[in-house]
């Protein structure tokens, strides 16, 4: 269970400050993408640009890490001028070592953010880092396997 128990939940991507970052000591943030940041296959919204911005000028770099395509994850990470992987394999860490790599991070000023136990919170932990769950954005256009899951999530979150 402690595979699955995150370092810190939050409400909201937004609730990491630059005032929480400095306190963390987090240079980079490794972050899932939909319903983590932004709704399945949405783009980013208003909030998300503030929050990106407010990143950049902590000197704090955002990596889009997801599992989905990376068409999807380029169509998102363009417009915002951020670096995103796709495919990522999570809740495998290995990609998301090379990645820690080849973007000049390193895992004690690392942060793995994501909406999800089985997939975000499990990878960042496999791969070494501090995690953060957010509750999900946008419920209402997930897939099926998505709210499945959601339903096992809370009962292990019970159990903490």
């Amino acid at each position: 269970m402690k595979y699955f128990k995150p370092d810190f939940e939050l409400n909201h991507f937004s609730d990491i400050t630059s005032d929480w970052l400095q306190k963390q000591n987090i240079k980079t943030i490794f972050s899932d993408l939909d319903s983590t940041l932004a709704s399945h296959d949405r783009q980013a919204g208003d909030d998300l640009k503030q929050w990106i911005a407010m990143l950049k000028q902590n000197n704090v770099k955002l990596i889009i890490a997801s599992n989905n395509s990376q068409s999807r994850v380029d169509l998102f990470c363009e417009p915002n001028g951020i670096i995103g992987f796709g495919k990522c394999k999570k809740p495998a860490a290995s990609e998301i070592n090379k990645h820690v790599s080849e973007v000049g991070a390193t895992k004690d000023t690392s942060l793995f953010l994501g909406d999800q136990l089985f997939t975000d919170v499990w990878c960042g932990k496999r791969a070494g880092m501090r995690t953060a769950l957010v509750k999900p954005i946008g419920q209402e256009h997930e897939p099926i396997q998505i709210v499945l899951k959601r339903k096992l999530e809370r009962w292990i979150k019970s159990r903490w």
